[in-house]
């Protein structure tokens, strides 16, 4: 589907409607700031900055306006014609594993306008990521994820009750799936159901400037409940 974005901010609500699938084709903004950014991640879209003059900007030339409505420049960032063997280098190196940031990059194309050419093609990779993959993946330790996996199996036979409000700042709050806030902290790793429970905001506060103690490891293996081997 084939969207325009109007009274679009820095585009929100046109990035998520991308990453379901559907095709952004024009963005209404006024505001200066807002249309910078705009053109930053969109340099191909037209931008109509008054919406009382977005029919006579977006006709059949793909006319693009100032954030005043004036003007009437060619697109700016329009995909350049790539002759047929450049589109099957692009989907060969793609098809390597390079990103299409780095393909656009090659070709002296915008990201976006490369994800327009190759998604006509071939189908992309998923941009869903899992674990370390995800930028924003905070992992630990196995050292230490064992006694976090140790407070989880507490909490769950009742042997340590997680509060509703952080010890800390008194917060309390839900993510949006329903999931309480507060979290099992440790000071020192070698005492597992010795916690504080502390909102994230605090939690990762008290990370940034302070080290927890870490488990001394004595070799042996870690406690679990099922053990599993492949044929020898």
């Amino acid at each position: 589907m084939r969207f325009i974005d109007f009274f679009a901010g820095i585009g929100g609500i046109s990035r998520g409607l991308e990453r379901a699938g559907h095709e952004c084709v024009g963005h209404c903004e006024i505001d200066e700031y807002a249309c910078k950014v705009l053109k930053k991640h969109w340099p191909d879209i037209p931008l109509v900055g008054d919406i009382t003059k977005f029919a006579e900007c977006l006709d059949s030339n793909a006319k693009v306006c100032d954030n005043n409505g004036e003007g009437a420049n060619s697109m700016a960032g329009k995909l350049k014609k790539m002759k047929p063997e450049q589109v099957l280098e692009a989907i060969a190196m793609y098809e390597a594993g390079l990103s299409l940031q780095d393909v656009g990059a090659y070709f002296s194309v915008t990201r976006q306008g490369m994800w327009d050419l190759l998604r006509r093609r071939i189908t992309l990779r998923s941009q869903k990521r899992v674990g370390k993959d995800n930028h924003f993946h905070r992992g630990g330790k196995t050292m230490d994820k064992r006694a976090q996996h140790l407070v989880e199996k507490a909490v769950s036979k009742g042997v340590l009750h997680r509060p509703e409000a952080c010890s800390e700042c008194d917060g309390s709050q839900e993510y949006k799936d329903g999931r309480s806030s507060i979290q099992a902290h440790h000071d020192d790793y070698n005492k597992p159901l010795d916690v504080r429970w502390l909102c994230q905001k605090c939690h990762f506060a008290w990370h940034k400037l302070n080290k927890a103690v870490e488990l001394k490891d004595d070799g042996t293996l870690p406690p679990a409940d099922l053990w599993a081997a492949g044929f020898p």
